[in-house]
C-alpha cells in the first residue's frame, strides 16, 4: 500500500502540461454558438449551445401537406448583470419547450460510431490525439449529467445521473460538438474545483457492514465514468485512516473520500487536520491556532445513521453524495475542536453529547455483534435508567444582532433560519473570514515583520498567518447588493461574557450540524448552520419519564420543534466549557490528562454511575472538563446544501434566486 501511493505520487507532470496546452488551444472559440439538428430517440431535436447553457427543443412532425413545421427561433439571453444571470427568469428565455442543462451539471462527454461505443468509460489522451488526426466517423454523441429530482414527492434532494445520446449522419458536426463541449466544460469555473486523482478509504465493518459492497456496486462505476483516478484503501482497524493521513505523502491527490459512518468521516477529519498542524510545526496538545487543511473531502454514506451525508445533503442517498464528489462543488463546513484542561483532544463534526446519548454510544459498544439494533437497545436501556446529571457550564454569549452569523438563537427578534443550498448566513460568515484575513494584514509594521518572519519560518498562507494576529475592535463589512443586511459595522468584542448555567440534565449536546437522519429529518438542532462558524449548545433538563419522551418525539418527526418544550434551552455559541460537580473536587480524574496522542483512547468511564459519558462523533470520552469551540468552515467538503422544503408565495411572491447551476434551486415542490 505504500508503494502503491508512493509510485502514484511520484508521476511525471506531462500529462497535466498537454491537457492544458490542447485546453487553451480550443478556449479562444468556447463564445461561439453552435445550433444543428440531432436525433434523439430517433425525434428530430434542434440543439443549441450558447455560453454555459445547453438547450433541445423537438421539432414538430410533418403536416400532412408534406411540410415540416419549425418552431420559432430559439432566442439567445441578452448580456445581463451576474446578479440577474443567476435568476431562473434568464433560462425561460429559451422557450417553455426547451430544455436546459447548465455546464456544471456535465459529468462527461463521449462520442462513438454506435451508441455503446458512446457510453464506454473516458479515453486515454494518446487516444484522444490519434483519432484527432484521422478522418471523424463517429454519429452518436453521448452526454452524461446529473439532474436533481426536484419533483420527487419523497426526496427531493436526490440526484441522478442522466445521459443524452445525440445521433447526426456528419461525422464532422459530432466532433465540432464534442470538442466545443469538452472545451467549455475545461474553462468553466466548476472544472478547476473537479477531482483528478482521488484517495478513498473504504470502511468494510461500519454499520451495516456494506462499505465495499456499496463502493464497489454505486460508487466505483461513477467513478469510472467521469475518469477519476482513484486509489482505494480498505481499513482493517481503528484509526488507521488517521494513521495513514498523518504518515504518507498526499501531494498527488486532490481531495480524500471516505466510505463508512459518522465515526469513519471523523477519522478523517483528524487526520487530515493534525497532518497540518504537523506540517506546520505547531503544538499538537495546545497549538496556537487550528490551521485549515489543503484537500477536500467527500463522504459516502455506509453506516448506521449517517447524519454528516444527511445534514449535508438533506438525504443519506449514495448516489447523491458520489454525484457531489464528480461534479467538485465544495463549501466549507464548521469544525469543532474538543479539549480539556490539558490538552487538545480531538475534532468534532457532528455533535459532542453528555448524558442520555452519551450512555447510549457506552453502552453499546458492549452489543457491536448486534450491529445497527444496537442504537436502539442502548437507546431504550439508557432512556429508562436516565436519573440526569449533574454539571456546570460556561458559554460565550454572542452580541444581540440578529443580522451576523454568530447572533444567539435566544435574543433574536427574528426566527431563526434553516440552513440550505446558497445560505445567505454562511455565505455571509465567509466573506467574514476574508475580510478580516485581509484587515489583519494591514496593520502595523511592527506586527506586520514580526508575523511575517514568524510565517516565513512556518511557511504559513496570508490567511493562516492572519489568525496569529489580535483581533481589531471594529470590523467594516462590505456587504453585497443582493444583501438584506443594512449594518455596516460588525462590533468584534475582545472582551467575552461567560453566562454560567447550573443544573441536572437529561442531556447535554454540543451540535456542529443539524444531526439529522432518515428517523429524525429535521435532527436535534434543526437551525445549526452548516458554516457560519457557530454551534449550537442543547441544554435538557431532568424532568419527568413523560417530558423525555416528549423531547425524543419531537426529535423524531417534522411536527415538533424542540425549542418549544419548556424544559429544553437552545443557545447559539462559539465556545462552551462544561465541568461536573464532582470534576471540581477531584481535577485529577482526567482520562488522558498529560496525553500526547492526537485522538485520545479511552478505556471507560473512570467517574462511576454518578456521571456519564461523551459521544463524540460516535466515539466515548469520559473526560469531566471538556471545552468545545467552532472554528469557521475549517475544511472543504463536497457538498451543495440542502434544499428548502418551503415553496414561495402564488400571490405577489418574487422569484427566488438560484445559483449558476440550472439544477441547484433554493425552493422545491416537497410538501412539509
Amino acid at each position: 500500500m505504500d508503494k502503491q501511493i508512493t509510485n502514484l505520487c511520484t508521476r511525471d507532470k506531462a500529462e497535466a502540461t498537454t491537457t492544458a496546452q490542447m485546453t487553451a488551444s480550443v478556449s479562444s472559440n468556447c463564445t461561439d454558438v453552435l445550433l444543428n439538428n440531432f436525433q434523439l430517440k430517433k425525434k428530430s431535436y434542434r440543439v443549441l449551445l450558447h455560453g454555459q447553457h445547453l438547450v433541445w427543443e423537438r421539432l414538430e412532425r410533418q403536416s400532412k401537406y408534406g411540410t415540416t413545421k419549425l418552431p420559432k427561433k430559439l432566442p439567445l439571453p441578452s448580456e445581463q448583470s451576474a446578479d440577474e444571470q443567476t435568476a431562473p427568469n434568464v433560462l425561460s428565455g429559451y422557450g417553455p419547450q426547451s430544455h436546459v442543462l447548465h455546464m456544471d451539471d456535465i459529468i462527461c462527454v463521449r462520442c462513438g460510431n454506435s451508441k455503446a461505443e458512446s457510453l464506454q468509460p473516458v479515453r486515454t489522451q494518446e487516444q484522444e490525439r490519434a483519432q484527432g488526426d484521422v478522418k471523424p466517423t463517429a454519429q452518436f454523441l453521448t452526454i452524461n449529467y446529473a439532474q436533481r429530482l426536484s419533483k420527487s414527492k419523497s426526496d427531493c434532494n436526490r440526484w441522478q445521473l442522466r445521459r443524452l445520446t445525440f445521433f447526426n449522419v456528419d461525422a464532422y458536426v459530432v466532433r465540432q460538438w464534442e470538442q466545443q463541449l469538452q472545451a467549455r466544460l475545461a474553462s468553466s469555473p466548476a472544472s478547476g474545483q473537479r477531482v483528478r486523482r482521488l484517495l478513498v478509504f473504504v470502511n468494510p465493518y461500519g454499520g451495516r457492514k456494506a462499505g465495499a459492497q456499496t463502493y464497489d456496486r454505486h460508487v466505483r462505476p461513477l467513478f469510472q465514468l467521469a475518469g477519476i483516478d482513484a486509489t482505494c484503501i480498505t481499513t482493517q482497524r481503528a484509526n488507521q485512516v488517521r494513521d495513514i493521513l498523518l504518515s504518507h505523502d498526499l501531494s498527488c491527490y486532490d481531495a480524500v473520500c471516505c466510505v463508512g459512518g459518522d465515526g469513519t468521516v471523523a477519522e478523517v477529519i483528524n487526520g487530515l487536520v493534525f497532518r497540518r498542524i504537523r506540517e506546520l510545526g505547531l503544538d499538537e496538545q495546545r497549538p496556537a491556532y487550528i490551521p485549515r487543511p489543503s484537500l477536500p473531502v467527500g463522504v459516502i454514506p455506509a453506516g448506521s445513521t449517517d447524519t454528516i451525508v444527511y445534514s449535508m445533503h438533506g438525504t443519506s442517498d449514495v448516489r447523491t453524495a458520489a454525484i457531489h464528489v464528480l461534479l467538485g462543488q465544495r463549501r466549507g463546513l464548521d469544525v469543532c475542536s474538543v479539549s480539556n484542561s490539558s490538552t487538545l483532544l480531538r475534532f468534532c463534526a457532528s455533535v459532542l453529547s453528555y448524558g442520555y446519548l452519551g450512555d447510549v454510544a457506552a453502552q453499546s459498544e458492549k452489543y457491536r455483534w448486534m450491529g445497527p439494533k444496537r442504537y436502539e437497545y442502548s437507546g431504550v436501556k439508557a432512556f429508562v435508567n436516565n436519573r440526569g446529571y449533574e454539571a456546570e457550564l460556561r458559554l460565550i454569549e454572542q452580541p444581540l444582532e440578529p443580522e451576523t452569523p454568530q447572533s444567539p438563537v435566544s435574543v433574536c427578534s427574528e426566527p431563526p433560519s434553516v440552513c440550505y443550498a446558497n445560505c445567505q448566513r454562511c455565505s455571509t460568515a465567509s466573506s467574514l473570514q476574508e475580510q478580516r484575513s485581509t484587515l489583519f494584514l494591514d496593520e502595523e509594521d511592527e506586527q506586520q515583520e514580526e508575523q511575517a518572519s514568524t510565517a516565513h519560518e512556518l511557511q504559513l498562507s496570508a490567511s493562516e498567518s492572519a489568525l496569529l494576529r489580535p483581533r481589531p475592535a471594529n470590523l467594516p463589512l462590505k456587504f453585497s447588493s443582493s444583501s438584506n443586511s443594512s449594518n455596516s459595522i460588525l462590533s468584534l468584542r475582545s472582551s467575552e461574557q461567560w453566562k454560567i448555567i447550573r443544573g441536572k440534565f437529561f442531556m447535554i449536546c454540543g451540535a456542529n450540524i443539524t444531526c439529522a437522519c432518515s428517523r429524525s429529518p429535521y435532527g436535534i438542532s434543526r437551525y445549526s448552520h452548516l458554516g457560519d462558524g457557530c454551534l449550537d449548545l442543547i441544554l435538557v433538563r431532568k424532568t419527568s419519564l413523560l417530558n423525555n419522551v416528549r423531547f425524543l418525539l419531537n426529535t423524531a418527526g417534522r411536527a415538533g420543534d424542540i425549542r418549544n418544550l419548556p424544559f429544553v434551552e437552545v443557545y447559539r455559541t462559539r465556545k462552551f466549557n462544561f465541568r461536573t460537580l464532582s470534576a471540581a473536587m477531584s481535577e485529577e480524574q482526567d482520562s488522558i490528562a498529560g496525553s500526547c496522542q492526537p485522538i485520545a483512547q479511552n478505556d471507560g468511564n473512570a467517574a462511576g454511575s454518578l456521571c456519564s459519558s461523551w459521544n463524540c462523533d460516535g466515539e466515548v470520552l469520559t473526560d469531566l472538563d471538556l471545552t468545545m469551540s467552532s472554528h469557521c468552515q475549517l475544511i472543504d467538503v463536497f457538498m451543495r446544501g440542502p434544499h428548502s422544503y418551503s415553496k414561495p408565495e402564488k400571490l405577489g411572491a418574487s422569484t427566488p434566486t438560484t445559483p449558476a447551476s440550472s439544477s441547484d434551486n433554493v425552493y422545491c415542490c416537497c410538501k412539509n
